[in-house]
C-alpha cells in the first residue's frame, strides 16, 4: 500500500533551512539537513555530575571569581575578559568602588544595618565564602529573609578576592576607594557619608565588630574538590545511566510491510531574504528541498531490545550498503539491566554507530511502527515499514 502525505515543518525550519540550501546549494546531496540533530546526540554519553553544593550559585557573583570557578570544576561560568583577571589579581592596580564586608556571623540587626547602607549608598554586601556544610543557596535565602523588606534591595556577591585584596580581618568593614586607588577603611558601620569626609587611610574601628564566619571561599571550594571521590561518582553514574532513561520511544511492531511517499513540497507565506538581502524565494512560490538537496542516507530505525526487528535493522543495513548507500542506525530503546552490554553488542553487530532516535524524528516522518526504513527517492522521502513478525 502507498499513502501519499505532505511533512509538516515549522516556519522556523523552513527559514533556517532555505538559508541552508542558499548558502550550501553547490554542495547539495554531500549531506542531509536532517541528519545534523541526529549526531548531536551521537552515542550515549555521561556528562560528571557535580555535587549538590557547586548546584547553585549567588544571583551576583564576581565575573573573576567565576573564572576561578570554571578553572575549578570547569562549571558554567560569566567570561571575564583578561584585563578583569588582572585588575582583580594585580592589586597595585587601582580600583573604584563601595564595599561593606560582611558575615553571617554578625547578629541579624547588624546585617540589616549593613544592607540598609549598602542600599541607600548603592555599595555591596560581600560575603567571603559560605558556611560550612553549606552551599550558595544557603546563603541567599538567609539574606534574602533580612533584606526582603529593604527598598531597593542591596547588591550582594561572594569574593574572597576582596577581602584579600584588602586584608579584611573582622566584620563589618566599610572600604571606598576612588579612581585613583585612595582608600578609606573603616571597621563597624559609621558610614560612607561620614567616612567620604575622612582622610584617605584607616580610620579605625568604629564599632562592634565580629568574626568571619565562612572560610574562603576558593580555598573551601579547592578542599571540597579534593575529597570529592570524582571516579567513584562517574562510575556510578555510567552504572545507572540506562535504567535513568525515562525517554524511550514506545512505538508498535509493524505486522505488515506498508511503505507512504512525504510531499516535502512547502509554499512559503512570505517573501524571505539572505541575510546579504539577496531575494531567495517569493510569496507564494513553491520549494522541494528534497528536489534541492536529496536525502543522501538511508535512516533504519528499530526497537534494541526486540531481536526480530534487530535482524531486519542489520539485513537492510547490510543491504544498503552494498549499493554504497550510507546509513544511520536509530534505535528507540535499549536493554536497562545491562544497557552497555548491549549497545555494545547491537553496535558491533551493526559493525557501525548507532543513535538514539528522538521524538523529533518520529514527527518529522511521521513514524507509526517499527521497524521503519526512511530514505528519499526522487522529489519525495519513501518511509516503509517491515512485518517484523517474518524476516523478508
Amino acid at each position: 500500500m502507498s499513502l501519499a502525505v505532505r511533512i509538516r515543518f515549522s516556519s522556523r525550519l523552513f527559514a533556517v533551512l532555505i538559508l541552508h540550501l542558499s548558502s550550501s546549494i553547490a554542495s547539495a546531496g554531500e549531506d542531509d539537513f536532517f541528519i545534523k540533530e541526529i549526531m548531536k546526540e551521537q552515542q550515549p554519553n555521561m556528562n560528571r555530575q557535580l555535587p549538590d553544593w557547586l548546584k547553585t550559585k549567588p544571583a551576583t557573583l564576581s565575573p573573576v571569581f567565576e573564572q576561578l570557578l570554571k578553572v575549578g570544576n570547569n562549571g558554567p561560568h560569566i567570561n571575564a575578559t583578561d584585563a578583569d583577571m588582572e585588575k582583580s589579581l594585580s592589586p597595585e592596580k587601582p580600583i573604584q568602588g563601595r564595599w561593606i564586608f560582611v558575615s553571617m556571623s554578625m547578629p541579624e540587626q547588624e546585617l540589616k544595618a549593613a544592607a540598609e547602607e549598602a542600599s541607600a549608598t548603592k555599595s555591596s554586601l560581600v560575603f567571603r565564602g559560605v558556611e560550612k556544610g553549606g552551599d550558595t543557596g544557603t546563603i541567599t535565602r538567609r539574606l534574602y529573609a533580612t533584606v526582603k523588606n529593604i527598598k531597593p534591595i542591596p547588591g550582594a556577591v561572594i569574593d574572597p578576592l576582596l577581602f584579600t585584596r584588602f586584608n579584611v580581618q573582622a566584620v563589618p568593614t566599610m572600604i571606598e576607594t576612588n579612581a585613583d586607588g585612595e582608600t578609606r577603611t573603616a571597621r563597624g558601620l559609621p558610614g560612607f557619608a561620614w567616612m567620604s569626609k575622612q582622610e584617605v587611610g584607616d580610620l579605625g574601628q568604629k564599632g562592634p565588630v565580629f568574626v568571619i564566619l565562612e572560610p574562603d571561599m576558593i580555598e573551601e571550594m579547592q578542599r571540597r574538590m579534593s575529597e570529592f571521590d570524582w571516579e567513584k561518582e562517574k562510575k556510578h553514574g555510567l552504572d545507572n545511566f540506562w535504567a535513568q532513561q525515562k525517554d524511550s520511544i514506545n512505538l508498535p511492531v509493524a505486522e505488515k510491510n506498508r511503505e507512504r511517499r512525504i510531499d516535502t513540497s512547502i509554499v512559503s507565506t512570505q517573501d524571505i531574504f539572505h541575510p546579504d538581502g539577496r531575494l531567495i524565494i517569493k510569496k507564494g512560490q513553491t520549494i522541494n528541498p528534497q528536489a534541492l538537496m536529496p536525502m543522501r542516507h538511508t535512516y533504519i530505525l528499530f526497537d534494541a531490545t526486540n531481536k526480530k526487528q534487530v535482524e531486519i535493522a542489520k539485513k537492510i543495513g547490510d543491504e544498503m550498503l552494498v549499493k554504497q548507500k550510507p546509513v544511520v542506525y536509530l534505535f528507540s530503546k535499549m536493554n536497562t539491566e545491562n544497557g552497555w552490554d548491549h549497545y555494545n553488542q547491537t553496535t558491533e553487530l551493526m559493525n557501525a554507530p548507532i543513535y538514539k532516535l528522538n521524538k523529533t524524528i518520529i514527527e518529522r516522518f511521521q513514524i507509526q511502527s517499527l521497524p521503519s526504513v526512511v530514505e528519499g527517492q526522487g522529489d519525495t522521502i519513501l518511509v516503509w515499514e517491515i512485518d517484523a513478525r517474518v524476516l523478508n
